[in-house]
């Protein structure tokens, strides 16, 4: 059965570590421990393979490692194309974080960067593609093995009739990393009725570069309401307070071109880069079944 939002979470777990300030009371704590609930796992294979995704979406792994998944020459090669392209730029809304494309998040923002999104989307996966020629570009891997491997296959994310983009490319400088967060597109398009019927979120990244320390990968194996999420969050932030979390998060250190794929619905995060660069090329894939048609996006 495919990963809801809600699967992973334990009534009775508590993510709450603070006392109250404005409200002078201290957050109470239940006892249970989560590693009695589940035992987090990582699994690794030389292949994007059936079985892992099912292990993925059915919530038996928090993540799925494809290690060489692209070759760590062209990465390299990639990586720096990239920083040329005239859609090099930051997030509207995480100004930090610098990256290529533009992210359906980023959208949310204003009804303009909206219209924008879905009117340039599919030129911007074609001039994605422009940077790696005459090589097969990461994404259009990922989308072909997964479109291969799943039984229903894979397609293009759409929204409402629109299609959307999918390969978004992002920068991490050193000392920029990314605030513990949930990806659930149901928040992002609310009352949409496709993104409402997702009944599985994952993100796949696949590292071009990464910096010689920092950059791991931090997921906690939980998720938040909306509710709790927005008490939690970090004042003009997108992320929540990463001390409110009850425990410590699993630690991911991700190789050059290697894939990973893990439930964004879960709380995670980006450490920061201490020193070089951290470049990745990533996307969302959703399931509403394992009989269903995966759908990508970014």
């Amino acid at each position: 059965m495919v990963t809801s939002p809600g699967t992973l979470r334990e009534e009775s777990f508590t993510w709450l570590l603070f006392t109250i300030s404005h409200a002078d009371a201290d957050v109470g704590r239940r006892k249970q421990d989560w590693g009695e609930h589940m035992k987090p796992a990582v699994m690794v294979s030389n292949l994007l393979n059936q079985e892992g995704l099912v292990a993925l979406m059915g919530g038996e792994v928090v993540a799925l490692r494809v290690p060489s998944f692209y070759p760590e020459e062209l990465c390299v090669q990639i990586a720096a194309r990239m920083r040329k392209s005239d859609m090099y730029g930051n997030y509207v809304n995480a100004p930090e974080i610098a990256r290529v494309g533009q992210a359906f998040f980023e959208s949310v923002a204003s009804a303009q960067l909206r219209k924008i999104y879905y009117a340039r989307a599919v030129e911007w996966i074609h001039e994605m593609r422009s940077c790696c020629e005459p090589y097969l570009s990461p994404i259009d891997k990922l989308r072909l093995v997964l479109d291969e491997t799943w039984p229903s296959g894979s397609r293009l994310g759409t929204l409402q009739g629109k299609k959307m983009f999918v390969g978004l490319a992002r920068f991490f400088g050193a000392g920029v990393g990314a605030e513990p967060h949930q990806d659930v597109l149901a928040w992002d398009a609310p009352g949409v009725e496709e993104a409402e019927r997702i009944e599985g979120q994952f993100a796949a990244n696949i590292y071009l570069k990464m910096p010689q320390g920092g950059g791991d990968l931090l997921i906690w194996p939980m998720t938040l309401t909306r509710e709790e999420y927005e008490w939690a969050g970090i004042q003009g932030s997108y992320g929540v307070h990463g001390a409110m979390l009850a425990h410590d998060p699993i630690r991911i250190s991700p190789r050059t071109g290697e894939l990973i794929l893990f439930n964004s619905n879960l709380v995670h995060a980006v450490e920061k880069s201490r020193q070089g660069e951290r470049v990745t090329w990533s996307c969302f894939v959703a399931s509403e079944g394992v009989n269903q048609t995966l759908m990508m996006w970014s």
